[in-house]
């Protein structure tokens, strides 16, 4: 859980860093809109948090899953 923890602290640093800005220009003037580049960067971090989550959490289930394959409660 610790791994979990620290890994999605590192990667939302850059994704707030990206969308507190566009968020704030998008809001305060008449701008053409969030440039496409930084959509797919959003985009590869939210895809990343979620297949190392994905990743860490994976072990933890086969260990919770008796022999006859239904998750223990």
């Amino acid at each position: 859980m610790e791994k979990l923890i620290i890994l999605r602290i590192f990667f939302c640093f850059p994704l707030i860093g990206f969308i507190l800005p566009d968020l704030g220009s998008l809001l305060s003037t008449k701008s053409v809109g969030i440039p496409m580049i930084h959509l797919l960067m959003e985009a590869v971090l939210i895809v990343i948090v979620a297949i190392c989550t994905w990743f860490i959490n994976a072990p933890k289930r086969k260990d919770n899953t008796p022999a006859g394959g239904q998750p223990a409660v």
